[in-house]
């Protein structure tokens, strides 16, 4: 069984589609609607997905620990995550399942870091982030800060998630490599939406990412 989680604030105008698209390839999706101020519920729940509301918003890694609670109380196997901005397209999906069928236990979409389609302050900080976390975790990470990802529910189970907002994604990787969990990655188109640089603080999640990356180095995985 495969569950969507996708945690959403004040995207209204944009998640309709990305359910609608996403129901395609799960059975069940969740959305967390973090502390919305607009119709993010309704128009959710209209799309066909199943909402938890979070009163007042507390970052997507919170967001994303309430989405992963449900999945293992509900018996799902298989999670599938992503943005509810628009810039994951829910068509490439089945790209992601066919790589965890070959035997992994998180695939990861993969962005293109080329200055066309992304940033160049953010090309360097995707770029250092991934050979940081490729150091620690002892493998090739391609796209440590991609949120869209697939895992097997035993990861979730396995993994305690401590981090709060971004920092979820880079720990979720580096904890999972620490623990033997198998990851891959497929490549993606890269969609980057104004709503998705608004959300990044240029100076502040850079040196959050840092800490919580080199914290996470003395990680220690428990048997």
């Amino acid at each position: 069984m495969l569950i969507a989680i996708i945690p959403a604030k004040d995207e209204a105008h944009n998640i309709k589609d990305v359910i609608i698209k996403t129901r395609k390839y799960v059975d069940f999706v969740l959305v967390i609607d973090d502390g919305s101020i607009d119709d993010t519920k309704t128009v959710a729940e209209s799309a066909g997905a199943f909402v938890v509301r979070n009163e007042v918003n507390l970052g997507k890694a919170d967001a994303l620990k309430i989405g992963f609670r449900y999945a293992i109380e509900h018996n799902f196997d298989t999670i599938v995550l992503l943005d509810a901005d628009g810039q994951h397209d829910p068509d490439e999906l089945p790209k992601l399942l066919n790589k965890l069928n070959e035997g992994y236990d998180i695939v990861v979409g993969a962005r293109k870091f080329l200055p066309q389609l992304m940033p160049p302050l953010r090309i360097f900080a995707n770029s250092f982030s991934s050979f940081l976390v490729s150091v620690i975790c002892g493998t090739k990470i391609l796209d440590s800060q991609s949120g869209y990802r697939v895992l097997r529910a035993e990861v979730a189970k396995k993994i305690k998630f401590e981090t709060k907002r971004y920092q979820l994604d880079t720990e979720m990787l580096i904890k999972a490599a620490k623990c033997g969990f198998k990851i891959a990655f497929v490549e993606i188109n890269t969609i980057y939406t104004n709503r998705a640089k608004s959300k990044i603080n240029q100076i502040i999640d850079p040196l959050k990412f840092l800490f919580v990356t080199l914290k996470l180095a003395f990680y220690r995985c428990k048997k």
